[in-house]
């Protein structure tokens, strides 16, 4: 028996040696969430070493920004914390493609994703998923038919989280034909309200061709119809029109400022593209604030406050003032092989928000290099074992003899 006790010290401090490695190649746990949100001044690359856990596996809070990274084979939906580097993925895979398009409610808390198109009609829905919990809440669209293929899309989220306005192809035409289904080169589109709430979609056929809507911090929604915001209730009553300049559009769900005096317009279609296109102003009815010049370059993510605005351009997030034409750069993302397409900030946390220095990610996940080298050990650990267990039989044979 004395003899069997040098194994076991050898056996015990070998697994201390493999604990201690172990300690010290998986990452410590995040740091504490602040109370104030914040918008890192960089975005992490897509990661490769490092698997980055769904949002239901783990959950991690209020987010700051929707972003979609994406290139010719890649497409993941991923939300970045507003108290800390935390990312999350919300579509199933690498390469699931059918999560693609998203909008993050004003407050960072949900998201809504579309499902793919390509399910019958009577089973179309979005997934509505809580940020804080995981859980995800199948919320029934409006029942639609297209003889062009044309799909849902999602425009705007009410400040106070109850509504999203989003648009359906609008029926097709009598006589069937795929020209009578466009209008100036795009799928014409009814205007849909949902109320998470209830659960319910109204459609509002007669405001119809939807472009683009924006709500308002005191919940009157902007819907673009043709060259006109459409001031709209959410019981579809139409309550006053605005027109647009030609060739302007609403500037995506962020285009209404905080004060409610200005609508904000782009040359390009929708919110949330990185493209650099330029942003224009009018004036809100019953508003008196003097019309700001365009910004030359950018598009529009969000508002710092009434005079400030938070607008994407090349590879970076710029804050620019209304009143003196300044800017700061807020945030960069590398340039890499899967880019970020697709960018949404929540629109009613960025008014508070501050700007943190990004740290190492939290990617809810265990990091791939840690699991490598974790193994690397045991199996060193293994072989080395049974070369001593070799020696001690071979010992034990020799003193036989």
């Amino acid at each position: 028996m004395s003899g069997d006790r040098p194994v076991l010290r050898r056996r015990a401090w070998w697994c201390v040696v493999l604990l201690g490695c172990l300690a010290a190649v998986v990452p410590s746990p995040a740091s504490a969430r602040s109370h104030r949100p914040s918008l890192p001044d960089r975005f992490a690359p897509l990661s490769t070493w490092t698997r980055t856990a769904t949002v239901r596996q783990r959950p991690a809070g209020r987010a700051i920004a929707l972003l979609r990274y994406c290139s010719d084979d890649t497409s993941q939906t991923t939300v970045v914390g507003a108290d800390r580097d935390s990312y999350r993925r919300l579509t199933l895979s690498r390469f699931d493609e059918a999560a693609g398009t998203g909008l993050i409610a004003p407050d960072g808390t949900r998201v809504l994703l579309l499902d793919s198109v390509n399910v019958p009609a009577d089973r179309r829905a979005a997934r509505l998923v809580d940020l804080r919990t995981g859980a995800v809440r199948h919320v029934r669209l409006t029942s639609w038919h297209s003889n062009v293929g044309a799909g849902p899309q999602l425009l705007a989220w009410s400040y106070d989280g109850r509504y999203v306005a989003y648009a359906v192809p609008a029926p097709p035409p009598a006589d069937g034909t795929a020209a009578g289904s466009y209008e100036d080169g795009r799928p014409i589109r009814d205007l849909v309200l949902l109320d998470l709430r209830t659960g319910v979609s109204t459609r509002y056929p007669k405001i119809r061709p939807v472009r683009a809507a924006a709500f308002a911090p005191d919940g009157r929604l902007a819907a673009q119809v043709r060259q006109q915001a459409w001031l709209v209730t959410t019981h579809g009553a139409v309550r006053g029109r605005i027109a647009l300049p030609a060739g302007q559009e609403l500037a995506g769900p962020a285009a209404w400022s905080p004060d409610g005096a200005l609508l904000a317009t782009t040359a390009a279609t929708g919110g949330g593209s990185t493209s650099a296109v330029g942003v224009g102003f009018v004036r809100a009815p019953g508003a008196h604030r003097p019309v700001p010049e365009p910004v030359a370059a950018g598009s529009l993510l969000g508002w710092r406050g009434a005079d400030r605005m938070l607008v994407a351009r090349d590879l970076r997030i710029d804050e620019v003032s209304l009143t003196d034409r300044r800017v700061r750069t807020a945030n960069r993302w590398p340039a890499h092989d899967d880019p970020i397409c697709d960018l949404h900030l929540a629109i009613g946390l960025v008014r508070q928000a501050t700007i943190r220095s990004a740290t190492e990610p939290d990617r809810g996940a265990t990091p791939l290099w840690p699991l490598a080298a974790a193994g690397t050990v045991a199996l060193a650990l293994a072989v080395l074992a049974a070369v001593l267990l070799l020696r001690r039989r071979r010992r034990l044979l020799r003193s036989r003899r």
